[in-house]
């Protein structure tokens, strides 16, 4: 049975959209369940309530016929008339549809830029304005501990205009990986910072003369799963909040990140870290990997090390392995980037309050974060997709677990579906992805602290927005020029690290402070 990535994970709930919308008007679904949790959406005697949706489609494609969809409905005595939306562009064809005067009731996927820029300018409804009618997320909020969080996803009014998509647990899902066998065999131990690191690779590279055993795919990627231990991850569009300060700063003038590139050009020099570190596609990267040519990397973990488990035994020999190790410790200390756990959500239009089914749709949107409805949209229907245990425990059937894919199996039948799922509990992501090292890492790093907080956001008003838009393009597409010529070697870190700070600030590092730091005040 394939196991899910958390990187296809976050790729099939992240969303984009496309250039046409296809309404999919559906039929109604069944009675209303009298289950604990289930929302009385219906009037009293009257049939289900219909309530229209954006929904975007990923995973399998949408099909009416799911048994979980049809669950949900019956269970809600609601009937959704859903537009069925493509995920390529979707955020962008959700602002249109946002932007006109037929939004739908539920508008599904949406990203923090777009709540930001619309929350407060009336379109959406005010959601903590009504948390009294949504107990249920307002239990899973207090829960999960994740009121600051979602102070990210408030406008300048203070308001909260999204049902968010929460994750129960930061996860330990961006990881150093090794090679471990060469470990036992050349008598080292796993690195823990970045000094024995260095001496790590110093022996691959010394055993392995044509290899270059560091690799990677992008200098984006990189920095987000290591950038953490530095001190540099995680930053608002490279902006970091100073608690002691309580201003903002720019991190990529900082000390640690000059330390960062200076360890990487280091690497680069005496080839212990490949030529195209910042450049190698998924592809490239486990050739190299399974071939010996590379040993050590940052990566998603979860399936991916199933994957090169199995590439590097077929293109090296049966005593390949690649494990996960804790955080590869630097000036910050020993620290993974947790990312943030909410990454998008549901918004509902201003307009809603309106009609004569609001207090139902609010009723719907809250059996989302109910108990049952988590249950429901995760691990599917009791004694079909899963069992309880006599512990209570839930597992899969043995229909669903000796599917080619659980993952995809699970989609088929219309769960862990990123349009009407809005809380992930951390079991059955664990249970989904089946790695014990993950597992197991997750709750060392809740233990012993390695997840950092999420950045801090600013909140910026319509006129602060248009002046960001202004500068920050040219401000990140200087500094990602710079750091592939410090890496590299192109530029001395030494003789041009002044003159880089100060045209970075020239350009616009100074202006975007007065804005961020003006929203404090």
């Amino acid at each position: 049975m394939e196991k899910m990535s958390i990187k296809r994970f976050g790729v099939w709930s992240r969303l984009t959209a496309l250039s046409l919308l296809v309404a999919i008007p559906l039929a109604a679904c069944g009675n209303s369940s009298n289950q604990s949790g289930s929302a009385d959406a219906a009037k009293e005697g009257g049939g289900p309530v219909t309530l229209t949706m954006l929904y975007s489609e990923s995973g399998s494609p949408f099909n009416k016929d799911w048994p979980i969809y049809k669950e949900l409905q019956a269970r809600t005595n609601v009937k959704l008339d859903l537009q069925v939306v493509p995920e390529s562009d979707y955020q962008s064809k959700a602002k249109i549809v946002l932007s006109s005067d037929k939004i739908p009731d539920l508008v599904t996927n949406i990203n923090q830029s777009n709540v930001l820029e619309l929350g407060g300018t009336g379109v959406l409804l005010p959601i903590s304005d009504y948390m009294d009618k949504l107990p249920n997320l307002k239990k899973r909020i207090e829960e999960f501990k994740m009121e600051d969080e979602l102070e990210n996803w408030k406008s300048p009014d203070g308001k909260l205009y999204v049902l968010p998509f929460l994750t129960q647990s930061a996860s330990y899902n961006r990881s150093p990986m090794i090679r471990t066998d060469l470990l036992e065999k050349y008598g080292l131990k796993a690195p823990t910072n970045t000094d024995e690191l260095y001496t790590v690779l110093k022996k691959m590279k010394e055993m392995n003369p044509g290899s270059y055993p560091f690799t990677g795919t992008s200098a984006d990627d990189l920095r987000s799963m290591w950038g953490a231990a530095w001190g540099i991850e995680p930053s608002y569009k490279g902006f970091i909040f100073n608690e002691q300060t309580g201003k903002y700063e720019y991190i990529y003038t900082s000390e640690n990140y000059k330390k960062y590139v200076s360890y990487l050009n280091k690497l680069i020099k005496e080839g212990l870290a490949d030529p195209e570190l910042f450049t190698s596609n998924y592809d490239q990267m486990h050739q190299k990997l399974s071939t010996s040519k590379s040993m050590f990397y940052f990566f998603w973990n979860g399936e991916e090390i199933s994957n090169i488990n199995l590439l590097g035994k077929k293109n090296t020999g049966p005593e390949f392995k690649m494990a996960m190790l804790p955080p590869i410790a630097g000036p910050a200390g020993e620290k993974a980037l947790a990312g943030t756990r909410i990454d998008r959500g549901t918004v509902i239009p201003a307009s809603a309050a309106n009609k004569p089914y609001f207090e139902d749709l609010l009723k719907f949107a809250d059996y989302l974060y109910s108990d049952e409805g988590i249950d429901l949209l995760t691990w599917g229907i009791e004694g079909d997709s899963y069992v309880v245990k006599e512990d209570g425990k839930k597992e899969f059937t043995d229909k669903m677990k000796q599917s080619e894919n659980l993952n995809r199996a699970l989609w088929d039948i219309g769960s862990a579906n990123g349009s009407f799922t809005l809380v992930w509990p951390f079991k059955w992501f664990a249970t989904i992805l089946g790695n014990e090292d993950f597992e197991k890492y997750t709750e060392e790093a809740n233990k012993n602290n390695w997840f950092t907080l999420a950045a801090k956001v600013p909140k910026l008003s319509t006129d602060q927005k248009d002046e960001e838009s202004l500068m920050i393009a040219g401000v990140n597409d200087y500094y990602a020029k710079m750091q592939e010529q410090f890496v590299y070697g192109k530029m001395s870190i030494d003789q041009e690290w002044d003159s880089y700070v100060k045209e970075i600030h020239a350009k616009g590092v100074d202006k975007l402070l007065d804005i961020y730091n003006s929203t404090l005040k």
